[in-house]
């Protein structure tokens, strides 16, 4: 998966800076269960946190739109894909869904 290098997070206006980073975070969490490998219990625990940060469904589909228009990575995809494995160590192949 070609993923490209210089992509601008969604950010939502009203997000204090804790907020902003607790985001960002889970973002590249994301990324790298797409690119790379990452822990479940890591990445669940980001996740735990974004969705407290970004706690209506509307918000959070909203920001998954941008995030693949931006990136070509859905965080819906990416936090389904973690929530149905057991596996302690993850990598989402997109290609195989």
């Amino acid at each position: 998966m070609q993923i490209p290098n210089n992509f601008a997070y969604p950010l939502l206006p009203e997000w204090s800076t804790d907020e902003i980073i607790v985001a960002t975070d889970f973002y590249q969490a994301v990324e790298q269960l797409y690119t790379d490998k990452i822990e479940r219990k890591e990445f669940l625990r980001k996740y735990h946190a974004y969705q407290k940060a970004v706690p209506m469904k509307m918000d959070q589909k909203k920001i998954d739109r941008e995030f693949v228009d931006e990136t070509g990575m859905s965080i819906y995809k990416a936090a389904k894909f973690v929530r149905s494995s057991d596996k302690k160590i993850l990598h989402f192949d997109n290609t195989a869904r």
